[in-house]
């Protein structure tokens, strides 16, 4: 058994002793602090969390809720991926028991725009549930009051950027209405982000000598503006309609220059060229979804569901040589991406008995990409347009699925879901290079356990059969934007299909203090992605074969207050993984591109009562290394740790005014590169190094939260 798996299970194994002896110790001794609003069901499955609970903090939003309840934070890791269709959503958020249908709007943003005053309580539910398909994430559902009348939510904020001092403002708006049966809000941000980039680069060949170095600097300014909307009524019959929108636009330009120099030269006459880059992207949004239940007889209900997302992205960039000889446009590249996705969905449940349940249904799905991309390169002072292949072209894919979920609790103490899926897809591409049709299978089984080995300790055991997304941006050529390299697209791709195999304990502290979980993952993955040869000198993505990730996490999250303490929730996260794939070039076993060995984050909240009657938050996230292997480099990429401080003062029963400052510790990412070639036994050789150096300094913000 692999070492890192091994001391995975001893970590989980530990936990469970762990649970066992606490429990006893809980049994001798009682709770120390009597918490007012929090109840928890008899079997622990479920703690509620009434709006008095908070009470004492004087929350604005929802999310300052969140924030001091123990485990409810949402995970998202550095290599989680999108996933298909709307079945494969996993959002562990409901909104009054019903998950928010949406790929781009889905119940992560909705968070954001809830008020305080909307919330009537917060349920946290630990085991199954129809409306999330196979998760051991812990489910947040938020029921809104009927009685809150209208609100009005109003965020301002004056990011100031400390590597020119400039400053870009933000405002959010959202209005909302609570009334029996009836719910809605629109809200309306917009987000500027500004960020001056510094690099150094310096390569240098096998003796260790330097050959090339030089300084890029980057001015990347970026402005969303996004209007969401949301609408829920509740019919006397006991069904429930719900529609969402989101149209988003966004401006997203980047003006980039670099100065080469050859270091072996005199500082007056090493100065090799001089480029400038600018580029201009807008990218415009549109999505539209509704879902509507309805039940029959005692135990029966339908639900239908329809979504409907548009996607258009332009992008326009020309490179300038400025140094020696002072040419206009050397590379002008133009790009179009327009991307759709409708899904309808029918699903029917049925309750059998306290005991028994199920669900059947069925869901289509059509996406589409059409894309438009030219590059001219400067020939004898004049742009001439070059022949890439497969460069333009639409992709298309028809897909249905079938699938029926069993849940059962043979004991009152184990809980079990059985699941079963069955889907079939149709994918054509059609351009001037390329015109291919292929269609595809796959049976998608799926089994959890959750038994409650006591009130406050949860085992939960999982199987599953996964099919990830495929990105049609992969099946057409495209420029890098880092190296600005040119890979080839790849027609022929397809998902990555993995058997993935988790175990884990929940443990909740005595008196609601906190929670301990600790899992162990294990994935068996075919067809993994990477990069391939498409003619020996430019690359594709592709599947590279059979490969293998484990590993476990643990979080801890506490709230000293139930300790008899001080008054402040700590939450902290760390999961580490081993992961390999033989590498295609070299046919050597390596690590999986772009996932970390390891990721850990540290939030604390601290309330302060007297001096500035509010609280100061401390957030701290890292991750380990990632890897690129292409066909001609190995790059290291590392980051240092991200840290942001935050001070918020309540001016007024309904203002809040938050000092805080991203980026603290102005991390710096360090990319070490090899450079490769092939030999002429196909092998391939060092031939240099490179290490690039960036950094992008701190954004002091001030924000203004206020709701009315």
């Amino acid at each position: 058994m692999p070492r890192t798996l091994t001391l995975a299970l001893r970590a989980v194994v530990t936990l469970l002793v762990f649970s066992f002896a606490s429990d006893v110790q809980a049994q001798t001794s009682p709770d120390r602090v009597a918490i007012s609003g929090r109840t928890v069901s008899a079997d622990g499955t479920k703690t509620t969390y009434e709006a008095s609970f908070f009470t004492p903090y004087n929350p604005l939003s929802l999310q300052d809720m969140l924030q001091r309840i123990p485990g409810a934070s949402i995970s998202d890791s550095v290599a989680s991926s999108e996933r298909r269709g709307l079945r494969g959503n996993e959002d562990a958020i409901l909104i009054n028991g019903q998950q928010i249908t949406g790929k781009d709007s889905g119940g992560a943003s909705a968070l954001q725009r809830i008020s305080a005053v909307q919330v009537a309580r917060i349920e946290i539910l630990r085991g199954s549930s129809s409306e999330v398909q196979s998760t051991t994430q812990r489910i947040i559902n938020v029921i809104l009051r009927e009685d809150a009348g209208d609100t009005l939510t109003i965020t301002a904020a004056l990011p100031n950027y400390t590597n020119d001092g400039s400053a870009r403002p933000i405002v959010g708006l959202t209005y909302a209405v609570n009334e029996p049966n009836r719910n809605y809000s629109i809200a309306l941000n917009t987000n500027p982000i500004y960020r001056p980039w510094r690099r150094n680069k310096i390569t240098s060949d096998l003796s260790g000598q330097d050959i090339l170095s030089s300084v890029e600097s980057e001015q990347h300014n970026r402005y969303t503006i996004q209007t969401t909307g949301r609408y829920e009524q509740t019919f006397d019959t006991g069904s429930r309609l719900q529609l969402n929108g989101l149209g988003s636009w966004q401006i997203n330009d980047r003006e980039r220059r670099e100065v080469f120099r050859d270091p072996r030269q005199p500082v007056a006459i090493n100065q090799v060229s001089d480029n400038l880059e600018i580029s201009k992207r807008d990218d415009f949004t549109v999505e539209l979804s509704a879902d509507y239940s309805f039940p029959f007889g005692k135990s029966d209900t339908v639900t239908l569901l329809a979504l409907v997302n548009w996607a258009k992205e332009n992008r326009d960039r020309d490179v300038f040589d400025l140094e020696p000889v002072d040419e206009p446009v050397t590379v002008r590249q133009f790009r179009k991406d327009v991307k759709t996705e409708t899904i309808a969905r029918g699903t029917y449940d049925r309750t059998f008995s306290p005991t028994l349940g199920g669900q059947i249904g069925v869901e289509g799905t059509i996406n589409t990409q059409d894309t438009d991309f030219d590059l001219s390169t400067l020939v004898d002072g004049t742009l001439v347009p070059l022949a890439i292949f497969n460069s333009d072209g639409k992709v298309t894919e028809y897909r249905s699925e079938a699938f029926s979920t069993l849940r059962w609790k043979p004991l009152s103490t184990v809980e079990t879901e059985f699941g079963l899926a069955a889907e079939a897809s149709r994918i054509t591409q059609n351009s001037a290079d390329v015109n291919s049709a292929r269609s595809l299978f796959f049976v998608k089984p799926t089994f959890n356990v959750y038994w409650d080995v006591t009130p406050r300790n949860k085992l939960f055991f999982s199987v599953a059969r996964d099919v990830g997304q495929l990105n049609f941006a992969n099946f057409v050529a495209t420029i890098t934007q880092t190296d600005r390299e040119l890979e080839a697209g790849n027609p022929d791709i397809k998902p990555v299909k993995s058997w993935d195999y988790e175990v884990g304990l929940e443990h909740q502290l005595a008196g609601g203090a906190g929670v301990i979980t600790g899992r162990a993952f294990y994935r068996q993955l075919q067809d993994a992605r990477g990069r391939l040869s498409f003619n020996g000198l430019v690359s594709q993505i592709g599947n590279i074969g059979d490969g293998e990730e484990y590993g476990a996490e643990v979080e801890i999250s506490i709230d000293f207050t139930r300790l008899g303490w001080w008054d402040g929730v700590l939450t902290a996260d760390y999961l580490r993984r081993k992961t390999s794939v033989v590498d295609p070039f070299d046919n050597v076993s390596r690590r999986f591109g772009f996932t970390p060995l390891w990721e850990t984050s540290f939030i604390y909240r601290h309330e302060i009562k007297t001096i500035i009657d509010g609280h100061v938050s401390v957030n701290f996230s890292q991750f380990g290394a990632r890897f690129i292997n292409d066909i001609d480099k190995e790059d290291r990429l590392k980051e240092g740790g991200s840290l942001t401080l935050s001070v918020e003062h309540r001016l007024t029963e309904n203002v809040r005014v938050n000092f805080s400052t991203n980026n603290f510790l102005n991390r710096k990412i360090i990319r070490e590169r090899k450079i490769l070639a092939f030999a002429p036994d196909g092998s391939r050789v060092l031939t240099g190094t490179r290490r690039d150096r960036s950094q992008w300094g701190r954004i002091y913000n001030v924000f203004v939260r206020a709701t009315f």
